[in-house]
């Protein structure tokens, strides 16, 4: 499982203020928490709040800095994400994000930089309403990306996991498309944000971690989460070693013991 760690967004209140406010101290505790906590990548989003390709530069460098593992590039912008990706060296990238209808421009600069890229499997006709309308676009979507040289191996496609506070149906559509994208090919990744199931509802750590624990089941192969969370760090090492992806439980035993000590 690839993690992602989510809390350099500010579309988060307080990761907010600390971009705006420059307050490095804070920012720097929350990216060693995160790769502490196992953190593979730390998604980094400035789309928020004020000057979006400053604050991505300087959440960026920050990173760079502070971590040793890879990095997210978030924005809906194709100027911020062709600025900040030239500036990340070595390390380890992936693009979020490209759809059938949008930023499909970047796919060259992610090419020339080695670069991973998500893509969500939606056109201009919005969100599928069905697993398989989902693993279509996928299709789609995969087929264009490798056709601009990108191999499968560096493509993670979103479930589009969306609040199952809007509509009933939504997580179990994610978690239906999660086994019919990895059949595409074995190469590609299937991702989604986490926290995004619970937006509106009380007590969303519990759905969080409800919902990561059906999505490991499902074949589920990355996630962007609060990895800092005990109850969702627990909730992952625990279905990973449901599932037989944990060789003899190690990790949820270090886990555990961890915890106690």
């Amino acid at each position: 499982m690839i993690i992602i760690g989510e809390k350099l967004n500010t579309s988060i209140q307080k990761t907010m203020e600390a971009v705006q406010n420059r307050d490095e101290e804070a920012l720097i505790a929350l990216i060693r928490a995160q790769e502490e906590a196992g953190a593979d990548y730390q998604d980094v989003n400035a789309a928020v709040g004020g000057d979006e390709l400053a604050g991505m530069q300087w959440l960026a460098g920050l990173v760079l800095k502070h971590s040793h593992g890879g990095i997210m590039l978030d924005s809906p912008s194709t100027e911020v994400i062709e600025d900040v990706i030239k500036k990340v060296g070595e390390r380890p990238v992936i693009v979020n994000s490209v759809t059938l209808s949008e930023r499909l421009s970047l796919l060259p600069a992610i090419f020339e930089a080695g670069a991973a890229v998500v893509g969500l499997p939606m056109d201009g006709g919005g969100i599928p309403r069905t697993a398989e309308g989902r693993k279509k676009n996928a299709e789609r979507l995969v087929d264009k990306i490798t056709a601009a040289g990108i191999p499968p191996e560096k493509i993670f496609i979103d479930v589009l996991a969306e609040s199952a506070a809007v509509a009933d149906e939504n997580l179990m559509i994610a978690l239906s498309s999660i086994p019919l994208i990895n059949a595409i090919d074995p190469g590609i990744k299937t991702v989604c944000g986490v926290s995004n199931v619970s937006f509106g509802l009380p007590g969303r750590v519990n759905i969080n971690c409800a919902f990561l624990s059906a999505a490991v089941a499902a074949g589920l192969q990355s996630a962007i989460l609060d990895i800092t969370s005990p109850a969702v760090k627990t909730a992952l090492l625990s279905s990973l070693a449901v599932v037989g992806r944990d060789e003899y439980c190690l990790n949820y035993i270090a886990h555990m013991r961890g915890m106690k000590g």
